[in-house]
């Protein structure tokens, strides 16, 4: 059978496990006698081999079988937790990560695993007490006769089983046995459920439902089952299901106090008491309903989504126009319930679009294990809001960033544990990643409690590379010259490291930022620590902005970048340099003119100019504009190749009477000033 139809969901739930291990190990290493964590991990691991295994991934199921044993070694007390049994347990998973992401580019393996396996089989042979292991690598447990799972009854079962006797249903208790080690075998026993109720109606089972779809069971369950149809037609309806070895049905009546068959098991089942599976096909506790509750979507079907609903605001503000002249009451009562209808689905699209910063918040505590043992320091990471949303398209995107953040707060801002007993300080150090909406925008902030930035070192390391003059240097504000930590190339390393030196990070943060309409904030205090914020905007599908004419053009500025509007009056106007200038509350700022920008011509005024103060970032300016049109919101759309890369142009919209507005990109306006001057 061809499975590489399923390549996208067996990548997507194959990286679910490994961060799962990720997590796990990180827990585990701190708290090594957590048996639950043990049982966690190695179920992630046995279930990722079993789906290896059924894609035909033999390299993947080979090598996670080895971990596996491991697993499975530590998890029934025959070998010790230890430092190097952890190390090698995190270098497997690393390992896997690997294999997944060749086996899903290319379908083959070429990373070498034998020292990996040798090492793992080498810490399981370390024990005189491992038990041999099964073919597949974990040994099931037995179901022996003499044993006998119970299904409980309650005084409410025993009416049921009353009542559907009395219409003529069979009540049958269906104990259901799986191949020894069947892969998937949620899946195998949700498709026992289907067959079964299209024979009746499943009324409960052990182990629960949400055991049976989390994998919580032995290779085997018992059901509670009412049906038209005999013993011998149930039996052979589900042993035409493959990887199902044996089935045993017991009636049950109303006088019995549990349900029971030939068939048991050594340990009791995973799950506690029983819960009611499904009563009917749309109400219950159903089994079906907890697999449908979920449903993975490909991000490519969302995007057409939003983009359709993207196209019908267009439209909604398009018929508001018009409805303006619309003297007719239910006319209007129409649009604007239109306009209401649209408004909550646009919101429902958008909310589509978000997911919660865990998603990216999850791989850093693995990443500070690792850059804090290349570092030789202690360090502890802490995670606020991590359930904080954010627009998938923006999710993509920041990951990077904050990597280049936390790798600087381990190298730059963490003191060395002697430095910080010496200061008074606790030896280990500590970083924040947290997560906050902050009206329309979102926040991220990296913080630590290092040394902070030494504001005299970063500008004498500036005069050294020449990014600065000493004149320069000597006017700078603590906050301007902590500010060069941004410019290219720049670094306070001497020594180039694993971690940083480099001179790249710090910039590369600011120009994502600034491509994503956000801004960075950087705050620090000598000997107490430094804080970078991220702000961001919370969708870059539909944006607010402030329409503008200029030139004859119709321009939208997003408002995240409008800091206020102001009627400047040309007496106030200076010109420094051949620069034209305002001073705004003791701050000298540089003005353009946009037409002339955008090359549409100049603007002219009688009574003032109409100026717009923008800001990205540390940078700011005056926009000069022919006409305030007031907010609107705004459906971002991209411009075609075919005009390349135009400066200060984001994209466009569409506004409601079918005229194109170009969307400015405030961060590239400013920086293009910034080179000029």
């Amino acid at each position: 059978m061809d499975f590489s139809e399923y390549k996208d969901v067996f990548a997507a739930e194959a990286r679910e496990y490994i961060q799962s291990l990720n997590e796990n190990l990180l827990q585990f290493e701190q708290t090594p006698n957590d048996a639950e964590l043990i049982a966690e991990m190695f179920r992630a691991a046995h279930s990722l081999k079993g789906m290896a295994g059924t894609m035909g991934y033999t390299q993947l199921a080979d090598f996670t079988h080895h971990m596996e044993n491991l697993l499975d070694a530590l998890r029934n007390g025959e070998i010790a937790a230890s430092a190097e049994l952890v190390n090698t347990l995190f270098d497997s998973v690393d390992m896997l990560e690997l294999i997944i992401e060749e086996v899903i580019s290319s379908d083959t393996v070429h990373t070498d695993t034998a020292a990996l396996k040798e090492q793992l089989a080498r810490i399981l042979d370390k024990t005189s007490v491992h038990a041999e292991k099964s073919g597949l690598g974990m040994a099931a447990r037995e179901i022996e006769v003499g044993d006998t799972p119970t299904l409980p009854l309650n005084e409410y079962d025993r009416e049921l089983i009353k009542e559907a006797i009395g219409k003529g249903y069979s009540s049958f208790g269906v104990t259901v046995v799986m191949r020894e080690n069947v892969l998937m075998k949620s899946v195998r026993a949700y498709t026992v459920f289907q067959a079964l109720e299209k024979l009746g109606t499943v009324v409960k089972s052990v182990p629960s439902a949400e055991d049976i779809d989390d994998e919580r069971f032995d290779d085997y369950f018992t059901v509670l089952l009412f049906t038209h149809q005999s013993a011998p037609e149930v039996k052979n309806a589900i042993l035409q299901i493959p990887e199902i070895v044996e089935v045993t049905i017991t009636e049950v009546t109303p006088e019995d106090g549990a349900v029971t068959s030939d068939l048991g098991q050594k340990d009791q089942a995973v799950g506690g008491p029983a819960i009611a599976i499904r009563r009917d096909r749309t109400k219950g506790n159903g089994y079906g309903r907890i697999v449908e509750k979920f449903v993975r979507v490909e991000t490519e079907r969302l995007d057409e989504l939003n983009n359709l609903v993207g196209e019908l605001v267009i439209s909604r503000t398009q018929v508001m126009e018009m409805a303006k002249n619309i003297e007719n009451g239910h006319a209007r009562a129409a649009v604007a319930q239109m306009d209401r209808v649209t408004t909550e689905l646009q919101y429902a699209a958008m909310k589509l679009r978000m997911v919660p910063v865990k998603q990216v918040f999850d791989r850093f505590p693995r990443m500070v294990r690792d850059l804090a043992k290349a570092a030789e320091k202690e360090v502890h990471l802490q995670v606020v809001g991590e359930e904080t949303e954010l627009d998938r398209s923006l999710m993509n995107q920041i990951g990077d960033p904050l990597v280049h953040l936390i790798r600087n707060a381990i190298d730059h801002g963490l003191e060395t544990e002697q430095e910080r007993v010496r200061q008074g300080k606790p030896v280990g150090g500590k970083i924040r990643l947290e997560a906050r909406h902050e009206g329309s925008h979102v926040v991220i902030e990296v913080a630590d409690d290092g040394r902070g930035i030494d504001v005299e070192a970063v500008k004498a390391k500036a005069v050294q590379v020449g990014l600065i003059t000493r004149d320069q240097a000597g006017k700078m504000t603590p906050q301007e010259a902590q500010g060069l930590v941004f410019e290219p190339g720049f670094s306070t390393n001497d020594q180039v490291t694993d971690v940083s030196g480099r001179g790249v990070g710090m910039d590369a943060v600011k120009a994502a930022l600034e491509s994503m309409n956000g801004s960075v904030d950087l705050r620090s205090e000598l000997g107490r620590g430094t804080t970078v914020a991220l702000r961001l905007p919370l969708t870059l599908a539909i944006i607010r902005a402030l329409l503008v004419e200029s030139g004859g053009q119709m321009c939208a500025i997003p408002i995240q970048s409008v800091r206020e509007n102001l009627r400047v009056s040309r007496d106030a106007i200076k010109t420094i340099h051949g620069e034209q200038v305002i001073t705004l509350r003791n701050e000298v700022l540089p003005l353009l003119d946009l037409a002339q920008l955008l090359g549409f011509g100049v603007s002219s005024h009688r009574d003032g100019l109409p100026v717009i103060v923008v800001e990205a970032g540390a940078m700011k300016a005056g926009l000069i504009v022919h006409e305030l049109l007031g907010q609107q919101e705004v459906v971002i759309k991209s411009l075609s190749s075919i005009l390349g890369d135009v400066k200060g142009v984001a994209g466009a919209t569409v506004l409601g009477d079918g005229t194109v507005a170009l969307i400015l990109d405030i961060s590239a306006v400013l920086n293009e000033l910034a080179t000029q001057r």
